[in-house]
């Protein structure tokens, strides 16, 4: 039985898609939402407008789909570099660590930080960006309750609501670093929030009580 023409359209169609996600990642990451006009991105993708409306009919549909497969790229690729062997409080420490080195390095996953923090001040509560939060809470913390559940990290944390702080600590760190140093400064400021964040998760674990004694 000959393969239906359906699924060749259908992976052309996700080929494209993704053509113009990446190619918008890269722009907003450099130049900004305002900074990017719907034709320049038409253009630079090397399609028609035809064919390029066919899948984004404006720039904000295009900003909300490139943050985020960039934010779903990024916290996949974090995870899977994580050591399955060490603790909770070092992977928690590498992963942030790493997560400045691929944002500071990727120019497709910087759009995570730059278009993150523009989009953040142009939507409203209970838009669609706002649900993208989610993601990035809900993976803080299960990475709590992990922590909880081996001894490493106080059970008098409340997963949710930490998560939430350690999400908008890291936002405002993101949007600090964008503002004095274009994001240059990101390793060193990840570190500085390490220094504070790491003590306050670990204090009255079962594990730093038996440190002591």
């Amino acid at each position: 039985m000959p393969p239906s023409p359906i699924r060749p359209r259908q992976a052309r169609a996700e080929r494209t898609r993704s053509l113009i996600i990446e190619t918008a990642a890269r722009a907003f990451a450099k130049h900004g939402f305002d900074g990017v006009s719907l034709n320049d991105l038409v253009v630079a993708s090397g399609m028609s407008k035809g064919a390029f409306y066919f899948h984004f009919p404006g720039k904000e549909q295009v900003a909300l789909a490139a943050f985020r497969a960039k934010q779903q790229e990024l916290i996949d690729r974090l995870m899977a570099d994580g050591d399955g062997g060490a603790g909770v409080a070092d992977q928690v420490t590498a992963i942030l660590r790493r997560r400045a080195e691929l944002v500071s390095s990727d120019p497709s996953l910087r759009c995570v930080i730059r278009l993150g923090s523009e989009l953040r001040a142009r939507s409203d509560p209970g838009s669609e960006f706002a649900s993208f939060q989610d993601l990035a809470t809900d993976t803080i913390g299960e990475l709590i309750r992990r922590g909880i559940r081996a001894g490493e990290f106080s059970n008098r944390l409340d997963p949710e609501a930490s998560a939430r702080a350690i999400f908008a600590w890291i936002v405002g760190m993101d949007s600090l670093s964008l503002l004095d140093s274009a994001g240059k400064d990101l390793a060193r400021r990840t570190d500085e929030v390490l220094a504070l964040l790491m003590p306050a998760l670990t204090a009255g674990s079962s594990r730093s009580t038996r440190r002591r004694h």
